[in-house]
């Protein structure tokens, strides 16, 4: 039975628009991003970490590239996911599982003071799978490995099958996890130092992570720094977010206006989930009334679907930061309207000010005058905004950033005095 027109459209909103998990099919070139990473990734024994804020696309740069590397020097990958609750014996259960290999610990019984205990004699990695064929016998051979220490094994194993190993998400592990990590950072470490013994294998470690990442891993292997490259992958910019919205959109028979395309590109703020699930729910509205042009409404909709789920919070919070007089905007209503207006996601104090003066018709203030009110910003009682160090400036949600540009107008109703 043939596909109608809204089940093909559905299928191809559900193909291209992907909030919860990686772009694999709607990924857009990134430029210079893109080579960078994909020299780093064709250096033997280079290790990668990929850090950048929440949102930014890491993960699905890291599959992409990936999947040129395998077609340039027929790699694998395999992907674990770092969480809280992620222990050394965790994650390596996870990853011999993703590599389909068993695990066995090998213990012999002693007896000692008449007491009888284990004691661990050694470890066995192996494939119950006939996955390795002998050249000599021309028959399928048990795939094994053998050592006392699991990282070397998994050392072992991902060089010989040419496989990277990409662990994801190196922010959420706790602090009771300390340990994982410095074993993380060694098995980097020595995988560079090993690389020469394996001439026609790339593989290596790719970290996913945020900037703070980058230093936990310094500090836990010191010697790390010199063979771990490390990129940072800043939020989509308009002409990427642009060319998703288009293609998911043409994919699914959806015809719609530059204008449309700006409204939705301009509410995610570069933020790839929230780009992918209003360019999703938008085109859903439309086949829920059959039809195949894109109306405002459907977008206006689209776009409180995506903050519902934090309306409370986030209206809350920005009455809170908001002018509570009816006489004038405050420079904090200004400061809202400049940094969530900006396409940077990051203004100096300097930016900010000038932003501000604009939007007060040219009735200077001073840096002195800005800074109580940056600091108000980022106090605990508001926690807006966050900064790097006391020059450079951005929301501390990038989500919230996106729902003040949505409601940005209400921050200049007042008539602006002095």
């Amino acid at each position: 039975m043939a596909w109608s027109w809204s089940e093909k459209a559905a299928d191809a909103l559900n193909n291209w628009f992907t909030p919860s998990m990686p772009a694999v099919k709607n990924y857009v070139d990134r430029g210079n991003l893109d080579r960078t990473i994909m020299r780093e990734f064709a250096q033997r024994g280079r290790q990668v970490l990929v850090y950048g804020p929440t949102g930014a696309g890491k993960t699905s740069m890291v599959l992409d590239n990936l999947k040129k590397l395998e077609k340039s020097h027929g790699t694998k990958s395999v992907r674990v996911t770092m969480s809280n609750k992620t222990t050394i014996e965790s994650f390596i259960a996870d990853v011999a599982g993703r590599l389909h290999l068993s695990r066995v610990v090998q213990r012999i019984q002693t007896n000692e003071d008449g007491v009888q205990a284990e004691a661990k004699a050694g470890l066995r990695w192996f494939s119950l799978r006939a996955e390795v064929q002998s050249q000599s016998t021309n028959q399928n051979i048990t795939e094994q490995y053998m050592g006392i220490d699991d990282f070397a094994i998994l050392e072992e194993v991902l060089f010989k099958r040419n496989t990277v190993l990409i662990v994801d998400d190196m922010e959420n592990l706790s602090v009771e996890a300390d340990g994982l990590r410095i074993r993380l950072a060694e098995i980097a470490k020595n995988m560079s130092d090993d690389a020469v013994n394996y001439e026609d294998s790339y593989a290596k470690i790719v970290f996913v992570g945020i900037a703070e990442t980058a230093k936990e891993l310094w500090h836990d292997v010191q010697s790390l720094r010199s063979r771990l490259a490390t990129i940072a992958v800043p939020y989509l910019n308009e002409t990427e977010s642009k060319l998703i919205i288009k293609t998911g959109w043409d994919n699914a028979k959806l015809k719609s206006s530059e204008r449309q395309i700006d409204k939705t590109v301009y509410i995610s703020t570069g933020i790839g989930k929230v780009l992918h699930e209003l360019g999703r729910n938008a085109g859903y509205a439309a086949l829920d009334e059959n039809s195949q042009t894109m109306k405002d409404k459907y977008i206006t909709d689209a776009i409180q679907e995506v903050f519902a789920v934090n309306e409370l919070e986030y209206r809350s919070r920005l009455d809170k930061a908001k002018n509570k007089t009816s006489t004038k905007t405050t420079v904090r209503n200004y400061v809202l309207y400049a940094m969530a207006n900006s396409e940077e996601n990051t203004m100096t104090t300097q930016g900010i000010l000038s932003a501000v003066n604009e939007l007060r018709n040219g009735k200077e203030m001073s840096s002195s005058s800005l800074s109580p009110v940056l600091t108000k910003l980022k106090g605990p009682a508001l926690e807006i905004l966050t900064s790097d160090d006391r020059n450079y400036w951005h929301f501390s949600d990038p989500m919230f950033k996106a729902y003040v540009r949505e409601h940005k107008d209400e921050l200049l109703l007042k008539k602006a005095e002095g």
